[in-house]
């Protein structure tokens, strides 16, 4: 959550006037992630003669347009509605869940309790686990679909981009990784699928008193091999920061999943084709911020960049293409 348009009390005001949500108190940045504008939004609203404080996240899109949104936020919508603690969009007056607000997409989603784990243990792995084969059971029945935009298409067109500007081994890797990829791509494709919500880092899962209080940004969400999401928690939950995993914490998100939705056979037999996958994905897409010009350039708060070379490391760690 970083920030890359500034907004002034006024036009966040103005913003508000769209909502029944009640008079701005105070909103601050927020400094965290890559992707959008955030910021903490704090309104007393009244319920009779009652006043009470409610805390929000506004997110203004930079780069998803207004038309890539339903998606996404009705995902939202849908998974808070089955009882899963995801930040569901405030609706306006008219009962559209987004704004625009300085010429960009915007939404309000509660702020929920709780804080992310910087150091997560047995438990918080296990927990997870649970969680995530839960919400992947559930999302089978939700009727909509997106196909991945990370696909072999992307990495490859990211691999000749990035061509000349990175070393001369870091090149050769991307090209055996992308290599490999594609050589069993077909055999990743036939385990189970579905939505998945595709960037499950530490940062977008909240726990407060040691129990999961809210997961946030779906906007990765797509569809995708379900144990895409498994192989996204494994290598920043439980890796050191030589990109070494922890098989006690690998064994207890495995576990934990397995007892809600057990893995198939082809899924345990490729699961660290999956862990490479979802290593590769993140890694090019960190050297495409580093190296390549965007708006993340531009930001006003925060760090722009998360660092490529602990991907890399982790694909090397995995040893799959040398």
């Amino acid at each position: 959550m970083a920030v890359y348009t500034s907004v002034t009390q006024g036009e966040l005001t103005e913003f508000l006037a769209q909502y029944s949500l009640g008079t701005l108190l105070s909103y601050s940045e927020i400094g965290d992630g890559i992707e959008n504008s955030n910021y903490f939004v704090t309104v007393e609203g009244q319920t009779g003669q009652d006043t009470h404080q409610q805390k929000w996240v506004l997110t203004l899109f930079e780069n998803l347009k207004e038309s890539q949104l339903p998606f996404f936020l009705n995902l939202m919508s849908w998974l808070a509605s089955k009882g899963f603690s995801v930040p569901a969009p405030c609706p306006r007056h008219d009962g559209a869940i987004n704004g625009m607000l300085k010429g960009k997409p915007a939404i309000l989603v509660p702020c929920f309790s709780g804080r992310s784990v910087e150091r997560p243990n047995v438990v918080h792995c296990e927990q997870l686990g649970r969680y995530v084969a839960n919400m992947h059971q559930a999302l089978v029945s939700y009727p909509q679909t997106r196909n991945s935009p990370r696909n072999i298409e992307w990495m490859r067109a990211i691999e000749a981009r990035l061509f000349k500007v990175l070393t001369n081994s870091e090149s050769a890797l991307v090209s055996r990784s992308v290599n490999h990829y594609q050589n069993i791509k077909a055999q990743m494709e036939s385990c189970p699928a579905g939505i998945v919500h595709g960037d499950l880092f530490r940062d977008n899962v909240l726990f407060d008193k040691g129990e999961i209080s809210g997961v946030i940004d779906f906007f990765h969400a797509c569809n995708d091999s379900l144990l895409f999401d498994l192989a996204v928690i494994a290598n920043d939950w439980t890796t050191d920061s030589n990109g070494q995993y922890d098989k006690a914490k690998v064994d207890s998100l495995l576990q934990g999943y397995s007892s809600v939705r057990p893995l198939t056979n082809s899924e345990r037999l490729l699961w660290p084709d999956f862990q490479h996958l979802a290593a590769l994905r993140f890694w090019l897409s960190r050297l495409e911020s580093r190296y390549l010009p965007g708006y993340q350039q531009e930001s006003t708060q925060g760090d722009k960049t998360k660092d490529p070379d602990e991907l890399k490391r982790m694909i090397l760690s995995l040893g799959l293409v040398g």
